[in-house]
């Protein structure tokens, strides 16, 4: 079957093809045909490929899953998409994509961990962590959601939002763009984004750890009140 690539993913190594059928098919670098093929994955990529199933991971259950794939995927013309002929443009604005693969764009560099910020509004909480990846130099964040919590103080409740996502470098494929794929695919940081993830990380642990302790506090408190028979 004959289809163009809608998205790749240069990190992860897997993407989408709108085929000519009207249906897009998920592939991953396992099933190209020819390994060398995979230097010229991008989207618009004319391909050929068989229609079938594959076992992969899936990432929220951690289960196998079947997927129908694009098999023994072949790139149509490779000489044709020498590196230094294809351009790519940015987004005209950060994105914020609940989905991992964006349709329309490559993904040239991904973040190694997903990352959080928490506000009394989501746009308060979206503006911090959109603040904290531009500085790591992404453009865009993908598998972004909300999270919103209840909290009380002194008999007061408010909403605490929590928005998290993976920082990604996104391109379209535009001859009129100024960009190579090499000038994105390693912009990301990732050593501040590792040190974020690490921060992130460390706090969880430490509420944890007040939590407990609080927890064993009131325990021993209620224990002695109990054996001093509530004096």
């Amino acid at each position: 079957m004959h289809g163009k690539i809608s998205t790749y993913d240069n990190k992860k190594g897997e993407g989408r093809v709108q085929a000519d059928d009207g249906h897009i098919y998920w592939f991953n670098n396992d099933c190209i045909a020819r390994q060398e093929d995979c230097d010229y994955l991008m989207m618009d990529v004319e391909v050929e490929f068989e229609v079938g199933l594959k076992q992969v991971k899936d990432r929220k259950t951690n289960q196998m899953v079947e997927k129908q794939a694009a098999l023994e995927l072949t790139v149509l013309n490779p000489q044709s998409l020498d590196e230094h002929n294809i351009f790519y443009s940015e987004p005209s604005s950060f994105l914020y994509e609940k989905e991992d693969l964006v349709e329309g764009f490559d993904v040239l560099d991904r973040g190694l961990y997903s990352l959080s910020r928490s506000d009394r509004t989501e746009e308060k909480a979206r503006y911090r962590l959109t603040r904290d990846c531009l500085e790591y130099g992404a453009n865009s964040l993908v598998s972004y959601k909300v999270d919103v919590k209840l909290k009380n103080a002194f008999g007061n409740g408010y909403n605490i939002y929590t928005v998290s996502g993976v920082p990604v470098i996104l391109g379209r494929r535009d001859n009129n763009g100024d960009l190579r794929s090499s000038d994105l695919k390693n912009r990301l940081d990732q050593t501040k984004i590792k040190k974020a993830h690490e921060i992130l990380v460390n706090t969880r642990i430490g509420k944890m750890v007040i939590k407990g302790l609080a927890a064993f506090m009131l325990i021993i408190f209620a224990l002695g009140f109990f054996l001093t028979g509530g004096i």
